[in-house]
């Protein structure tokens, strides 16, 4: 098939790109920059694109709808323009376009202590959700209310982690000080994570069942992941030895977030102490979709393509188009 993939530039848009050339499809990848980097054009065409002015697209047979401005410290009149406008755009010049798959986020739900179901977006107090997901909630409704031909799927996954993460990683590397990795509290909460293989197979059982209308679903791993499991696993891995385990009383975090001290926000507190699980029932049900891809399963590879880029402390502040720096 012809696939256009916006975004390329970014870690996930990359690792779809990767996903789709390897089983064999044409194709296209956009982005703002003029110039993509060279790795890129071994695996797909490059067209420069910016999504926030009007376009015309190509024809395609599918287009996955990557691009998005992700910042948490972005406030939302900073992520209108490219994530809410920019879908607006896309979904008009794709009108003809018989698949279109919008990659939205988790982040358009607030915390709970069960699996939560698709139905909660926009059902819980949107004045909670971070400018980031409310950006995304806005995305979503472009799509409804711009899409009316052919099959269309919104995607709602949980920290998207891989070869080539820019995101996930970063973040958690924040919890590392010298030797240690210092923990907020215990650490103990539930959370879905989804590796980039299986957000791939997703959107295939997507182009496999292309059911028309709107339909929207979950995506993440089988797995539910404990926060304090899985920042001492991946650690362990890219430092290739165990860190010493410092623990920072959970008041004192909630201290700092209140003030804003050292880039700790009330977003960080909650994200560390209140769980976050996908459920996932109804994309297995509906589409077969069957998630093969785990964090033990990723952490070899991912391990080593960390060592490649020169290690974890290159990605603590990624530079541009690290995601395709590969072997």
């Amino acid at each position: 098939m012809k696939i256009l993939i916006t975004g390329a530039n970014g870690a996930f848009g990359a690792a779809m790109l990767r996903y789709f050339s390897a089983r064999g499809h044409e194709v296209i990848g956009t982005g703002r920059q003029e110039e993509p980097p060279s790795k890129l054009l071994e695996f797909a065409e490059y067209r420069q694109l910016d999504i926030t002015s009007k376009f015309e697209l190509p024809e395609v047979d599918v287009v996955i709808h990557a691009a998005a401005y992700s910042d948490d410290k972005a406030d939302i009149e900073d992520l209108m323009k490219p994530n809410v406008e920019g879908t607006q755009n896309m979904v008009k010049a794709a009108e003809s376009c018989p698949l279109f798959i919008h990659i939205s986020s988790s982040s358009v739900y607030l915390p709970e202590d069960e699996p939560i179901h698709e139905n909660k977006a926009g059902s819980q107090d949107n004045s909670e959700l971070s400018a980031y997901g409310l950006s995304k909630l806005y995305s979503e409704q472009e799509v409804y209310k711009n899409r009316n031909t052919g099959s269309t799927y919104i995607l709602r996954a949980r920290a998207f982690y891989g070869v080539g993460d820019t995101q996930i990683v970063p973040r958690m590397l924040k919890f590392v000080k010298g030797n240690k990795l210092q923990l907020p509290g215990e650490l103990q909460n539930k959370l879905s994570m989804t590796h980039y293989d299986n957000m791939g197979h997703a959107i295939e059982c997507c182009i496999e069942q292309s059911k028309s209308g709107i339909h929207v679903y979950n995506v993440s791993d089988d797995e539910v992941y404990i926060m304090r499991e899985v920042l001492g696993q991946l650690m362990g891995a890219l430092y290739d030895r165990s860190l010493k385990v410092k623990q920072v009383p959970l008041w004192l975090i909630r201290f700092f977030a209140k003030y804003k001290i050292g880039g700790i926000t009330p977003l960080l507190v909650r994200a560390v102490t209140k769980d976050m699980v996908l459920d996932i029932s109804a994309i297995k049900k509906e589409l077969n979709y069957q998630p093969k891809q785990n964090l033990d399963r990723a952490l070899p590879e991912l391990a080593q393509w960390v060592r490649h880029i020169g290690g974890p402390e290159e990605l603590r502040n990624p530079e541009k188009f690290l995601s395709w720096d590969l072997k």
